[in-house]
């Protein structure tokens, strides 16, 4: 399938999850406003973090072994039992500590005891949504992109239809215990689709444990466990000092922008994730420089005009997506924006360091820009209130891009 194609049916996937992120957003500002969007928040890092414990980061390996192995039945078998047994085993594990420590994860995430009971179900969708992943894994090296976008638009509404039923009846518990039905109905999804439509045996699952083909999927694991990891450490970091140093309602107004920001830039980084990790990964030198300036030159003046558009519209945007309570999200709104101008070009150099593996460098901006963003959060909200969290985010993306040009200045501008 073609990049035409893939981009075309990506794209109705993509609009799909936009339009129900944007009816769910509401609903949870609606019913459950800034101090349940804090909670949220809290959960969603939270499942981030188990979600990629739970695969050891092995994704991105499994979908190129599949690519390459979908001619040879037994090498892809090879890689696929030993993929599913990463998935399971980690899996569980991540099942057992959830529920052995469930009393104070209530505690540390919600700062209550009230969602012991919901951890009991989380950890066990924690399984189910772990398998869900390897078999989308297993779908996309193999090109079966119908499939896999029929599979995501379903478990998508199905998900959000669970999650306005229960915020609705129950209020931030009911979103919750949906969040965990909804990882448990994904699975299912998966699993009835893959057994109608069998674009893969499922027997290639069960097999043995290869240690060679674990050591050659965990070349993938530092860097798909490197990035969540930090942005995650990073956002939990300055969501609890923000409702230590003001309160749970800055914190989920903070948390509101976040999803707002998420929601303009999903189009470009969907798009984009299928073709610039492949195309970077075949250029060198000069035609490298050349793919890196024109997608610059065709991203940047979109991200500018999003940006400009959501900022002049500011008022409708937020009372459309989020709710009038989060009015504090006003006071962000400027730099966040010029913040994921520069973000997202430097996510396109990210990708080359992705796609050469440049593994030790990967890590290193990962852990510098968590670290500049929670450092000078600290510093500008001491000394200019709540707005200094925006800022910070704007300085540590401006930091952040200018360290990774210098690293490249040899690729991009110095002249050969």
């Amino acid at each position: 399938m073609n990049f035409v194609k893939t981009s075309f049916y990506s794209a109705i996937g993509t609009s799909v999850s936009l339009i129900v992120k944007l009816i769910t957003n509401k609903f949870v500002a609606v019913y459950l406003s800034t101090s349940g969007m804090f909670l949220i928040g809290q959960l969603k890092d939270f499942l981030k973090i188990t979600s990629v414990i739970s695969n050891f980061g092995t994704l991105n390996g499994t979908v190129t072994y599949t690519a390459r192995y979908k001619e040879d039945v037994l090498s892809l078998k090879s890689v696929l039992s030993t993929s599913f047994k990463i998935h399971l085993y980690f899996s569980l594990a991540v099942c057992a500590f959830t529920l052995i420590f469930k009393a104070k994860l209530s505690e540390y995430l919600f700062n209550s005891s009230d969602y012991e009971g919901f951890l009991i179900v989380l950890a066990f969708s924690i399984v189910s949504i772990s398998i869900h992943t390897l078999f989308m894994s297993v779908l996309n090296g193999l090109k079966q992109i119908k499939l896999y976008v029929l599979i995501n638009i379903i478990a998508t509404i199905l998900s959000a239809l669970v999650l306005i039923v229960l915020i609705i009846k129950y209020s931030t518990i009911g979103a919750f215990y949906a969040f965990a039905i909804g990882q448990l109905l994904t699975f299912l999804v998966s699993l009835i689709l893959i057994s109608i439509f069998k674009p893969f045996s499922l027997k290639l699952l069960i097999g043995q444990f290869n240690n060679v083909q674990f050591k050659k999927l965990s070349k993938f694991s530092l860097m798909a466990l490197a990035g969540p990891i930090c942005l995650i450490s990073a956002t939990f970091f300055v969501r609890y000092f923000l409702a230590s140093e003001f309160d749970q309602n800055h914190a989920g107004s903070w948390e509101g922008m976040w999803r707002i920001s998420a929601m303009y830039l999903l189009f470009l980084t969907t798009t984009f994730k299928f073709y610039l990790l492949p195309t970077f990964s075949t250029l060198e030198g000069i035609q490298l420089k050349k793919e890196v300036f024109k997608v610059w030159k065709f991203m940047l003046p979109i991200i500018v005009i999003i940006a400009l558009t959501v900022y002049f519209l500011r008022d409708f945007v937020i009372n459309t997506l989020l709710d009038k309570e989060f009015f504090l999200v006003g006071t962000l709104i400027g730099f966040h924006l010029i913040g994921d101008t520069i973000k997202i070009n430097g996510w396109v150099l990210g990708n080359i360091l992705i796609a050469k593996a440049k593994t030790k460098a990967f890590i290193f901006f990962q852990i510098e820009w968590a670290l500049v963003f929670a450092v000078l959060t600290f510093v500008f909200v001491k000394n200019y209130g709540f707005v200094g969290v925006s800022i910070a985010y704007f300085l540590a993306y401006l930091i952040h891009f200018i360290l990774m040009n210098v690293y490249f200045r040899k690729l991009l501008w110095v002249k050969p």
